[in-house]
């Protein structure tokens, strides 16, 4: 029995399960017995540096030296320090290591040729097309695969004799924001081009979308290209000229690779995977295999179906955890969430120390919790196991272990590893077997989320109950909603205002009041009450941009900072908080509506304080929710 470990972070809230995929179907086809350990993060998501460094985490969890093959997927990684850690871990553990679309020395590669697949749709354009001004819009700078598409994107344009201009290359990130944000880059600066060469599809699809906006046309104006042939570049109108990939197969590969180490045959270090260009509307081109938009629309439908049903189970089960009073009765509860999501097998450690705090009025001076921050102790517990019908709970964890031997397995398993932290603070990890289903259907993000915000939940409540009910912030976010809390005020939310009023920017300070809270309290408990406040903390999330300071400010009061604001962007903001609290209401059938009340001011003039603001806001808010109570006096919840 050999085991391979895959290292790999998810793509915001996207886990890339091709990798799995494509290393099963190897194993599958050539009757290996392999076991899968994929120990995945989620460490570009979040603006909160802590949290990004809580996920990176698990890759200090494993001895490399452990395994028989390794492969590492390290592009969406953009801390240079951590990827240049996961790096050298895996070269000194000196076992056969294949890296994912990034060529890294003295690794082997599997991944495509992405100079020679860019340099063949920038010589489209200026050959077939005829272009000689090409505007290269990039995503992160740093990146690998950005790095050799603009090289091909200069070096043909030198080959054709035209110059290369900085003025006409830019970078940013892989989101459709920055081709948005590019394409006003350029009309600023009266640089509109004939085409514009984009890193990715994201970007294209995004600077299409403004360029439509505007008013403009493609390909008419100009022409456009992506990269990477997702769904949305054959779905858009127009259709994105784009280059594709299946990364499967780089997976598949990658797999074959190792096992042909292993069998002590010859093996290419580098192994490149056919690519297919995809000409259409973008480029002026037709296309000769066009994607059914209406089949695309039928499968966004039932995915939304899906997608909902997922959602009122979520929101089930977080009601059930956050009713729990301890470490262990909430590990329980998973089981048959997991069995739900055709999950084989779970296994659940915590830090000692942690449980041992559980179980005291008042924790004693020599028995203060750790602060782990970077690895993993070696004192940790087993909270909860199960498979195979069987469950076991409050077991030792042996140095070294990384699931325990509880009963006979056959080969070729999946074991996914994931981070259990708060913030940057290691608490510690979630292991799902075969869990398939979850990682295909994108489910892991919300389910984890959910997770340790209940259990970030608990630990709060643990602690209010030694302290006497006199909880000492240990962070600054509120471990209920995941929204900053009262410590930002000073922290964020002054020096955010003051900086403003200094600058003669704007500011929108907002009041949001949770609605008919004590009905909620007095006839469905508390618990549903922190649901309620949990999930319009959420939907000021989904809503508010990243420049947000969105704090909790009392039990079920909310105030959100928001520079450059002015009325019209602060009431679209208070319509679409309303609208998705809305939405969240109509999902959960918990049979109580989740509404808030929302009052803003725009601030504008330094002579008045944050305080004073937030009183206006205040005020606001409370003369619509009397108005609203007046209006709905005999209208059921």
């Amino acid at each position: 029995m050999k085991k391979i470990a895959i290292v790999t972070d998810g793509w915001r809230r996207f886990a890339n399960y091709a990798w799995i995929s494509g290393s099963r179907q190897y194993i599958k086809e050539h009757h290996l017995d392999v076991d899968i350990y994929v120990f995945n993060s989620f460490g570009n998501f979040s603006r909160d540096e802590k949290f990004n460094n809580g996920e990176y985490n698990i890759v200090n969890l494993p001895d490399f030296r452990e395994f028989d093959g390794i492969i590492l997927e390290v592009t969406n990684i953009s801390p240079e320090n951590i990827r240049n850690e996961i790096i050298d871990n895996v070269k000194k553990s000196q076992v056969p290591a294949v890296s994912l679309l990034e060529e890294i020395p003295g690794l082997y590669y599997t991944g495509i040729n992405n100079y020679s697949a860019m340099e063949k749709i920038v010589e489209h354009l200026v050959t077939e097309h005829g272009c000689k001004t090409l505007n290269y819009v990039g995503g992160p700078v740093w990146n690998g695969e950005n790095k050799e598409r603009l090289a091909a994107y200069c070096d043909v344009l030198k080959r054709h004799g035209i110059e290369v201009e900085e003025q006409r290359i830019i970078h940013k990130d892989y989101e459709i924001d920055t081709g948005e944000w590019g394409f006003d880059y350029f009309l600023n600066r009266e640089l509109l081009p004939e085409a514009f060469v984009c890193a990715n599809d994201n970007i294209a699809v995004g600077l299409c979308h403004r360029a439509a906006e505007l008013g403009y046309r493609i390909p008419d104006d100009f022409l456009v290209t992506g990269f990477d042939n997702f769904d949305k570049a054959c779905i858009y109108e127009p259709r994105i000229t784009t280059v594709g990939f299946t990364k499967e197969n780089i997976a598949y590969k990658a797999m074959g690779l190792l096992d042909q180490i292993w069998r002590g045959n010859k093996t290419e270090r580098i192994l490149y995977v056919d690519v297919q260009w995809v000409f259409q509307d973008s480029c002026g081109c037709k296309a000769r295999h066009p994607v059914s938009r209406g089949q695309y629309v039928i499968d966004r439908i039932f995915g939304e179906v899906r997608e909902t049903d997922f959602l009122n189970e979520m929101l089930d089960l977080k009601r059930h955890l956050l009713e729990c009073n301890s470490y262990l009765e909430l590990a329980e509860w998973l089981p048959p969430y997991f069995r739900g999501l055709h999950c084989e097998g779970m296994y659940f450690y915590m830090n000692r120390d942690i449980l041992q705090a559980e179980e005291m009025d008042i924790l004693e001076e020599d028995m203060a919790e750790a602060y782990v921050k970077k690895g993993y102790p070696e004192e940790m517990d087993l909270v909860l196991a199960c498979g195979h019908g069987k469950q076991y709970c409050s077991m030792e964890r042996k140095k070294g272990e990384l699931i325990p031997q509880l009963w006979k397995e056959a080969p070729g398993n999946l074991y996914l590893f994931a981070p259990i932290h708060f913030r940057d603070r290691e608490v510690g990890y979630l292991v799902l077997q075969n869990c398939d289903y979850i990682l295909n259907h994108q489910l892991l993000f919300e389910i984890m989320t959910t997770i340790q915000e209940s259990l970030e939940n608990l630990y709060g409540r643990l602690v209010l109950k030694r302290m006497n009910k006199k909880l000492s912030l240990l962070y600054i976010m509120d471990s209920l909603t995941g929204l900053y809390n009262r410590m930002a005020y000073n922290k964020l939310a002054i020096p955010l205002y003051e900086r403003c009023m200094k600058e003669n920017r704007t500011i929108m300070v907002m009041f949001v009041d949770a609605d008919h809270l004590k009905y909620i309290n007095d006839n469905f408990g508390h618990d549903m009450g922190n649901l309620a406040i949990s999930s319009i903390a959420s939907g000021i999330r989904q809503c508010c941009p990243q420049s947000a300071v969105s704090m909790r400010y009392g039990g079920d009061e909310f105030v959100v900072l928001i520079p450059d604001y002015d009325q019209a962007k602060a009431e679209e903001l208070k319509s679409k908080i309303e609208h998705t609290l809305q939405k969240i209401s109509d999902t959960h059938r918990s049979g109580f509506r989740i509404e808030a009340s929302i009052g803003y001011v725009i601030a504008d003039r330094s002579s008045s304080s944050l305080n004073d603001c937030i009183n206006e806001a205040d005020e606001e808010m409370y003369r619509l929710k009397r108005a609203r109570k007046a209006e709905r006096v005999d209208a059921p919840l």
